[in-house]
Formats: structure tokens, sequence, C-alpha cells
């Protein structure tokens, strides 16, 4: 048995989620509030885990204090994933994905959510690692606050124990990513898995606020037609939409290991780029009114989050304010934006 939290002893392969038990479907979604989580696996396994072809399971268990303090157990599995980031040579701990039945997950704090992605640290021990985790997640809540449809995450402060007390336990900011199944079922639509799509298939309004904020905060490292880090999910009435998520390339992030790709003709992923579609200045000036409408919100995204630090937040309000500045003439806006959109996506 270890303690968990405040004292409280729970098995030793445990997760301890420090946060209120919310009865129904995504519990974990409806606050904003960090969680405090711990880990505990064959630790050494999980982190030497990098081969990209096999995907092998890693068993846990996920223990919580619910509102009353009553520890919580779920049975868990945990997988590493990714490409880049789950290289030895680029990163020290690989991204992981967890998942659960759904009987194990009733009446717990990841109902609804059988399988959720965990973004952690690259290198946990560099301080300005644990800065991109949080800038990171910073971007996903600007999202959240722009549309609906956009993919839901949650804070959390883990640290990973290895079950059989032989390795180092690993502290690291990180954050859950909800599952694109859980998304598409939250907007009541399916996912559209196919590769090929142009622009002009796409439902306008979303396509507009995504492009929109891809260039707000420096991203080029997407693709619609590859569905290279863009979701597509496609409604009733046969509309594809667009949702982009991983945002750590991008030059709002400015992470060390982030380049734009040499096709592209930019230096650094600190310049900006536009990679969406040739629309007039009458098309754009919907999407920019919008975010101008919700500025406050995506403001208070990025300033609310208390463990990133001042100056980290700072820079990142500076390096909007140059997109402040262009979309507030429209039609500015496009002219620049069509300097690069042929190249498209």
């Amino acid at each position: 048995m270890k303690r968990c939290g405040a004292g409280f002893r729970v098995p030793v392969a445990a997760i301890c989620l420090v946060g209120p038990v919310v009865a129904g479907a995504q519990g974990l979604f409806m606050s904003q509030e960090p969680l405090e989580v711990t880990i505990t696996t064959g630790l050494a396994k999980l982190v030497n885990d990098r081969d990209s072809t096999d995907r092998v399971l890693h068993p846990a268990v996920l223990v919580y204090k619910d509102s009353t303090g009553i520890a919580v157990t779920v049975p868990i599995t945990l997988r590493t994933r990714g490409h880049f980031r789950r290289q030895f040579r680029n990163c020290d701990f690989p991204p992981l994905k967890l998942e659960t039945t759904r009987v194990a997950a009733n009446n717990t704090l990841l109902q609804g959510n059988r399988t959720l992605k965990l973004a952690s640290s690259c290198r946990p021990t560099r301080p300005e690692y644990e800065e991109y985790i949080l800038l990171e997640a910073a971007l996903y809540r600007m999202y959240m606050a722009l549309t609906p449809w956009s993919y839901r995450v949650r804070l959390a402060y883990v640290t990973f124990q290895d079950s059989n007390r032989r390795v180092k336990s690993v502290k690291s900011w990180a954050f859950f990513v909800e599952d694109d199944g859980e998304l598409a079922e939250r907007r009541k639509v399916r996912k559209f898995e196919t590769k090929g799509v142009f622009f002009e298939n796409l439902e306008p309004e979303k396509w507009g606020y995504t492009q929109l904020f891809e260039y707000m905060i420096g991203n080029t490292d997407l693709s619609v037609s590859a569905l290279h880090n863009i979701t597509l999910l496609k409604d009733t009435l046969g509309l594809v939409h667009a949702v982009p998520y991983d945002f750590d390339w991008s030059g709002a992030v400015n992470a060390r290991y982030a380049f734009p790709d040499k096709s592209l003709p930019i230096r650094t992923v600190r310049e900006r780029m536009w990679r969406g579609d040739c629309r007039p200045a009458q098309d754009l000036a919907p999407a920019i009114a919008h975010f101008q409408s919700r500025r406050a919100a995506l403001d208070s995204a990025v300033t609310t989050i208390d463990a990133l630090a001042p100056a980290a937040k700072e820079r990142m309000q500076k390096y909007f304010a140059d997109f402040w500045t262009l979309v507030e003439n429209p039609r500015r806006a496009a002219a620049e934006f069509k300097r690069t959109c042929a190249i498209g996506n």
C-alpha cells in the first residue's frame, strides 16, 4: 500500500486524481482545475517501449479521491503512442494513451472517456519542456473557447512511479485529451477518416476558425488532405468539419525541437504562414469578428493557468499581439494570407 494525496492509503499500482467525482459522462472535463495524479506501473518497460509498430499494453490501476475523500479505483492500461516524440533521440519520455473499459469507468471520473491521450513532458527534468506542456494546454483551451468543435483537455501534475520500485519516479506536467470517438459522439457526428479532402469540401465556418487559429498560433504542422494533426467529422447533412490538434510545433510554444517543413518558405516556427484557403476579405471577416468577440476568453485561457510563469504568459501574449493588429483590417489580412494560400494543404 502507498499513500495518495493527503495521506490516503491505496494499492501500489495506482493513479491518484485529486478532484471531485462527477456522475455522468465526461466528468473529467467538467472542470478546468488541474488534477494531482500519480501513475504507478512497470515504469522501465513503459519508458523503453519505443517500437512504432508494436502496440504493447501496460497494466495499471487508476485511483482518485472523490468529493468525500473516498478512494475510487479504476483498472486501466497504458500504451506509448506518437511518432517524433516516441523516438529515444527526441524525447526521454514518450506520450501515452490511457484505456479502460466501460464497466470499469462507470460512475467514476472517467465515465464517458474509455480512451484518452495523455500528453506529458518530452524531457521531464528540464523546466523549459515542462513549460511547453503548459503552453500547449493553453492553446487547446483557447480553441475550446472559440468553438465546441474542439478537443477538450484537462491539466494534471503527474508522478509516474515504478511498481517494482527499481526506477526513480518521474514528475511532469501533463494534460488529458478527449478521444476523437468521444468528440464525434459529443457532436453527434461520425469520424470521416478519408485522405485527399480539399479545402472546398469543408464546412466553411469551422474551417475559417481552424485556419485562422493555426495562423494566430504560428502552426504550420498540419495537413487536411493527409489527415495530419486534423480530425475530420461528418454530420448528418454531409458537411465535413475540421478539428485541429497537436500544437507543440507552433510558434506560440516555440519548442526547442520544432522546425518548419523544409518545403515551406519560412525558417523558424515563429514565422507565421497562412496554410488555409484563398477566401476574399468579405468571407474572412465573420471568422475575424468571432475571434475579436472572444478575445477576453482567449486571453483568459492563458492567464488562468497558475502553473505557467508570468514571463511565459507575457511572451505568448506578445506573440499574439501582431495577429490582433493584423486582423483589425480584414482586407489587409486577406492580402497577407493570399501570399501563401496557394501552397494549401
